[in-house]
């Protein structure tokens, strides 16, 4: 348990000096920082979990695919290198999909209660693409599936409801509710209009849900 503490820490000084990078401008830094964030997140994983979960592993890795090809410049706003961050972020939301699969209630044990839970997650992902896909242009199949995926990944996460820890349900159903505010913030800075401070809310938003997505899945066992 000390190693993993270690490693949280880390996780959380990395993330802390990113943001900073952001809030200041400090490029350099942040282009430093940024690949360091979700290496830091799964050595955390490993360093916790008696037996790692494959797909959240996998998950996190395409994730960090997505952020290197994110955090390529881009000054022609071309947005050649966000096609394969998008398509590294949706393979990660099908792995986190994986996750959550073998834990999933049938529909004859389902709380109905949790189906207000799937109808929020619904209404995200609706939310995301009303904003965005009138903007999309040429990326609006894209933005459409991306929506697709990152609502069953959260819809994913209710149906652990009554089969595993509540706890960990809990901080699962919120990390995936985070990472799609991130993920809406996101589109709507590069496609509907620029946001202040958007790196800060993008990636805070970002780090908090995917933590919060693996410490859920540590809860599960």
């Amino acid at each position: 348990m000390m190693t993993a503490t270690c490693f949280l820490l880390l996780f959380l000084a990395v993330t802390f000096a990113h943001l900073i990078c952001e809030g200041f401008m400090l490029m350099k830094a942040r282009y430093l920082l940024k690949p360091l964030l979700i290496p830091s997140l799964i050595a955390y994983y490993l360093s916790s979990a008696q037996e790692p979960n494959w797909f959240l592993l996998s998950a996190l890795f395409a994730c960090w695919l997505g952020d290197v090809f994110l955090m390529i410049p881009d000054p022609r706003k071309t947005r050649k290198f966000f096609k394969p961050g998008l398509a590294a972020f949706l393979l990660g939301h099908i792995f986190y999909i994986a996750v959550f699969a073998p834990y999933a209630a049938t529909l004859d044990v389902f709380p109905v209660s949790a189906w207000l839970l799937c109808l929020i997650f619904l209404g995200m992902g609706i939310l995301g693409f009303r904003l965005i896909a009138p903007h999309a242009g040429a990326m609006k199949k894209a933005i459409i599936a991306y929506v697709i995926v990152i609502t069953a990944m959260g819809i994913s996460t209710v149906f652990a409801l009554g089969q595993v820890s509540l706890g960990g349900v809990i901080l699962a159903m919120t990390g995936a509710f985070i990472f799609m505010v991130s993920d809406i913030i996101n589109a709507y800075n590069k496609f509907v209009a620029e946001i202040a401070h958007e790196r800060i809310y993008t990636m805070s938003t970002y780090l908090l849900g995917q933590f919060l997505l693996v410490q859920g899945v540590l809860l599960f066992s």
